[in-house]
């Protein structure tokens, strides 16, 4: 018998193997693939030219160009909450469509499509920002690099100090083992990242704290070529994606210093971008048209009554008239049986089955045979009782 037990128990697995392998599609995890994250990209050739702007998918690596702007830009950073549905894209122009600012440089705003705005130099009461190269945005404070200072400028459009310098932070050590060209914020731990070309020749991942201004090496970045490295963005994936501007190149840096490259570019002088831009809402689907009402082909319900009684001119005897038909029932209208409408072509409901319908001559016969299958069942069950014990 336990060799019963054991084939009953192996049917058992079997079967729910077999549920499992024809189980529904959306019970299996599947991995996705990586996110997407469109930013803004300035590219300055040459020392004195303006930027040429392109809008870069990542990690695709495809860019659009844009045009040209009337600004040599770079320090850029994102606000996506303070702008509108589509955000703007916040950078320093050292100089504009005549040349250099006399008063420092500029804040430019950028939409997502290239319209740029100038909003004037950024209030700072020590001294005035002149060429700021790295920019990142973080709620409403703008974290700007400045020859040697990270400078904090707000971005809220509503407060009183907006494009005023809050603080000035010294980097440590600017004169160190690191030259610093871009730096993005870590939307998770809110700390600046970027990459670094050290004194011993190697790219390396960067931390730059916003309350000290303190550098620190993460993990050296072997796979980079010696060069200067802006564009600094940190992707859903929380690798940096940077610029390579000296030798060109797009490259994808993991915080543990391993390194692929995702396209090739011309080389420039310097690069900035901003990302990841908010994506772009759908439109609206239009309103609901109201359903069309088509007048039925069908012939009005009416209910069977009884005909009216055409009725007699009473003679001129003196009898009582008598009616030529028995009046109609005075039964109210709802107890009255109405005949069904006819079912239009197509709609006919599906067959409705009547349980014993088919097998009303059966019955007995069917009965029968059940009650001689359970008695072997009890028998044989008996009989397995027995042998157990």
């Amino acid at each position: 018998m336990r060799w019963r037990f054991a084939a009953l128990a192996a049917a058992l697995v079997a079967a729910l193997v077999a549920v499992v392998l024809v189980a529904p599609a959306g019970w299996v995890v599947s991995a996705g693939a990586a996110p997407g994250c469109t930013v803004l990209q300035v590219r300055n050739i040459g020392p004195g030219s303006v930027s040429a702007l392109y809008q870069v998918v990542l990690p695709a690596a495809d860019s659009t160009g844009l045009g040209m702007l009337e600004y040599r830009m770079n320090a850029l950073g994102y606000s996506g909450g303070y702008s509108g549905s589509q955000g703007l894209v916040y950078g320093m122009a050292e100089r504009g469509p005549f040349g250099r600012f006399p008063d420092g440089a500029h804040v430019v705003a950028l939409d997502r499509v290239g319209r740029a705005h100038d909003l004037g130099p950024v209030r700072a009461a020590a001294r005035p920002l002149t060429a700021p190269k790295a920019g990142a945005i973080k709620g409403n404070r703008w974290y700007v690099g400045d020859g040697g200072f990270l400078y904090a400028v707000d971005v809220d459009p509503t407060s009183a100090t907006y494009l005023s310098v809050l603080s000035m932070t010294a980097i440590q050590p600017w004169h160190g083992p690191f030259a610093l060209d871009d730096f993005d914020v870590d939307p998770v731990d809110g700390e600046l990242y970027g990459v670094s070309m050290t004194h011993h020749g190697l790219p390396a991942v960067v931390r730059i704290d916003r309350g000290s201004g303190r550098v620190s090496k993460l993990a050296d970045a072997p796979g980079l070529p010696p060069s200067g490295y802006g564009s600094v963005v940190i992707g859903p994936d929380r690798a940096l994606y940077v610029t390579a501007n000296q030798v060109g190149g797009l490259y994808r840096v993991s915080r543990d210093g391993s390194v692929t490259r995702l396209a090739t570019m011309p080389p420039m002088s310097s690069s900035d971008a901003a990302g990841c831009l908010r994506q772009t809402p759908p439109p609206s689907p239009p309103p609901p048209q109201p359903p069309t009402t088509t007048p039925s082909t069908q012939p009005p319900l009416s209910t069977t009554l009884a005909p009216t009684p055409t009725p007699t001119r009473p003679s001129q005897s003196s009898t009582a008239p008598t009616p030529s038909r028995i009046p109609p029932s005075t039964l109210p209208t709802s107890a009255r049986s109405s005949p069904a409408p006819p079912p239009e072509p197509g709609a006919y409901a599906p067959p409705t089955h009547e349980p014993g319908a088919d097998h009303a001559g059966h019955d007995t016969k069917e009965k029968r045979r059940w009650a001689l299958a359970m008695l072997l069942l009890l028998i044989g069950g008996s009989a397995a009782v027995r042998r157990l014990r």
